[in-house]
């Protein structure tokens, strides 16, 4: 059970007070003091009015064991493929045995604690610029207790061959510890890649994580951002994305909730050059009392630019989905096409999701559009399966694999989208029967 004290915020004022001096001390003290102010707040709130955070301003929360470490196997079946290369934390430890990524020409991977320490000039316009901390607790956390996590960092002209798998594993200790990965990309002008994250709880210790990742495009820029969430039993998941991109630039990042009791993910994008197209999507999974929450933030700023945000939720049990997602149009941004849908397909009475679409336009020459639908299985198809001889349980789930096939056929890299598609099914009942039909 977490352990209770009556000022948890003091114990993060001494742990910040223990790291060491670095170029992004004053950072961390601006972000700290951020977080003191505004605490963790009640769901009258209205950016939490869905999210209760009671026992998480209750809990006392340490830091992880430095001495950290994991066996191969373990890690093992959350490998997605075996030539990918792959940097790995356990608890916010690096895990250098088990880290295969190294840098080449032009693609330039590193720990975060290393860049700050020999090259704090790399940092200095991108980190902690773009992922919002003022306003939001989790997030001004995460940059109080920044101490490491990645950086890729692409050369102009510059191409990554592979993907990179970012895992970030949580197993924690008798008493609750919080973790907050970070990840920044640094994308230069007419670059590809795609970086991947995956967290993943190991067991049922409390742990509270609070992962932010920043990807700043630069121009004709095509950068793709993946990050699975499988976290344990006790874990709650507070989380970041942050997009900020140039002209001609495509940038896509996508999210998959699978497992943890608590997700909760703000994602922004800011279209800051014109022609560019900025690409927001999901997928999560609520099973027993779980609450998934996305809140998203499409800044045009600028004319002539395409935004795409689609989220979807598979709820049953007493699980939960709340989605707000606003698209902001500046004034002078004209021509701008931007598309929001959130769908919600519930599955038990007990489940419930909400949904909160919104625009803010200053401009007169645009076309933004927004929609939200919640329901159940559609019936006639049910029937119409049912009558060709497919079992009940096995046709509702073809139906819900199939819901959940929009997002997943977008899924580029086959062994992410072949590992979702496997977690979905095993969720599902008549699972033999669904991997026969595959």
């Amino acid at each position: 059970m977490p352990t209770m004290t009556t000022d948890p915020a003091s114990t993060v004022a001494q742990r910040l007070k223990d790291l060491p001096s670095d170029a992004l001390s004053a950072r961390r003290e601006e972000a700290l003091a951020r977080y003191q102010d505004i605490q963790w707040p009640s769901m009258r709130d209205e950016a939490w009015r869905y999210t209760n955070t009671r026992e998480i301003a209750a809990t006392e929360f340490s830091g992880a064991d430095s001495s950290a470490t994991i066996d191969a196997d373990a890690v093992a079946p959350y490998v997605l493929d075996a030539d990918m290369p792959r940097i790995v934390f356990v608890d916010g430890i690096f895990q250098p045995d088990l880290s295969t990524a190294t840098s080449r020409p032009g693609v330039h991977i590193d720990r975060l604690a290393t860049v700050m320490a020999d090259a704090p000039e790399r940092l200095t316009d991108h980190l902690a610029a773009h992922a919002d901390w003022s306003d939001d607790p989790a997030c001004a956390l995460s940059t109080a207790m920044l101490t490491d996590g990645v950086m890729v960092e692409l050369d102009p002209g510059t191409r990554m061959d592979t993907p990179l798998h970012v895992m970030f594993l949580t197993r924690g200790g008798e008493a609750p510890i919080s973790v907050h990965p970070r990840v920044l990309v640094v994308a230069g002008d007419e670059t590809t890649g795609t970086v991947i994250e995956s967290h993943v709880g190991l067991g049922g210790n409390t742990v509270l994580t609070t992962p932010v990742t920043e990807l700043i495009a630069g121009d004709k820029v095509n950068l793709d951002h993946y990050r699975m969430v499988r976290e344990g039993s006790n874990t709650w998941h507070l989380g970041d994305i942050a997009l900020h991109q140039g002209a001609h630039s495509e940038v896509s990042s996508c999210l998959l909730a699978f497992d943890g009791p608590m997700i909760r993910t703000r994602m922004r994008a800011t279209l800051a050059g014109e022609h560019g197209n900025a690409i927001l999507h999901g997928l999560a999974l609520g099973h027993g009392a779980r609450h998934i929450e996305n809140l998203l933030r499409v800044n045009h700023m600028v004319p002539n630019c395409r935004s795409r945000e689609s989220f979807k939720h598979v709820l049953e049990d007493n699980s939960t989905a709340a989605f707000t997602g606003r698209i902001y149009v500046a004034e002078g941004a004209q021509k701008t096409d931007a598309v929001q849908t959130n769908r919600n397909l519930v599955l038990s009475p007990t489940a419930r999701a909400s949904a909160r679409p919104q625009l803010e336009i200053y401009a007169d020459d645009v076309k933004c559009t927004h929609g939200a639908t919640t329901g159940e299985l559609d019936q006639e198809s049910l029937f119409y399966l049912q009558a060709r001889g497919v079992p009940t349980a096995a046709a509702r789930s073809m139906l819900v694999q199939a819901f959940a096939g929009e997002i997943l056929d977008d899924v580029a890299p086959d062994s992410l989208r072949g590992q979702a598609q496997m977690l979905l099914r095993d969720r599902l009942p008549a699972a033999e029967h669904l991997a026969m039909v595959e």
